[in-house]
């Protein structure tokens, strides 16, 4: 993680930013979450995430059109089973590389593919029976706090403002700190479609 933030701090040096290369803005969505394992899949979760974009021109380096992008959310993902569901929060990061092409005076096509992060900060198991709900805490207990995937994206932009766009995310590891299955061989991953928006200044 460390290199990481290293080599994106190098890589900003490096390009010589001015003021016009870089946007800033305000992002939200809503998530249709899952949790699959190699024995069994939940129902859908909806959820969503807020925060912030930074959007930072690529032209004079790469080619016109090029961009990379972070955003810095909250996002609320999970799964539900029969008689339970899980609300899982993390704290955010996805990185991504895109390509911005205009199709029509005052609209471009956005797509973009990269890494996220992401920090579990809250997480509850809730289990509904005879008409209570018991909450536990599921971070640092059955699940690992620290998630890693790839994320894509794929959009349209209005008057180099508003964006809207569709998402897919899925995580590279196994999250559960035991087997869900009970024989050691299974293993437990977040993914997660979003419809989201944002508007940049």
């Amino acid at each position: 993680m460390k290199k990481l933030l290293v080599l994106i701090v190098a890589l900003l040096a490096t390009f010589n930013l001015s003021a016009q290369e870089i946007r800033y803005g305000i992002t939200g969505g809503v998530n249709f979450a899952n949790m699959h394992s190699s024995v069994s899949s939940s129902d859908t979760y909806l959820g969503f995430n807020a925060g912030v974009k930074a959007e930072l021109s690529l032209s004079s380096v790469v080619a016109d059109g090029f961009y990379a992008d972070a955003r810095l959310l909250y996002s609320l993902k999970g799964g539900r089973w029969s008689g339970v569901h899980q609300n899982l929060g993390y704290l955010e990061l996805p990185l991504n590389f895109g390509y911005s092409f205009n199709v029509a005076p005052s609209i471009n096509i956005l797509a973009g593919i990269g890494p996220y992060f992401g920090v579990g900060l809250l997480g509850k198991n809730v289990l509904k029976g005879d008409g209570a709900k018991v909450k536990t805490d599921i971070f640092g207990e059955g699940y690992k706090r620290f998630d890693f995937g790839l994320n894509y994206t794929a959009g349209v932009e209005l008057w180099n403002q508003w964006q809207i766009f569709l998402g897919f995310e899925h995580s590279m590891l196994n999250i559960a700190k035991s087997t869900v299955d009970g024989e050691g061989n299974a293993k437990l991953r977040p993914f997660n479609f979003y419809i989201g928006t944002a508007y940049m200044f």
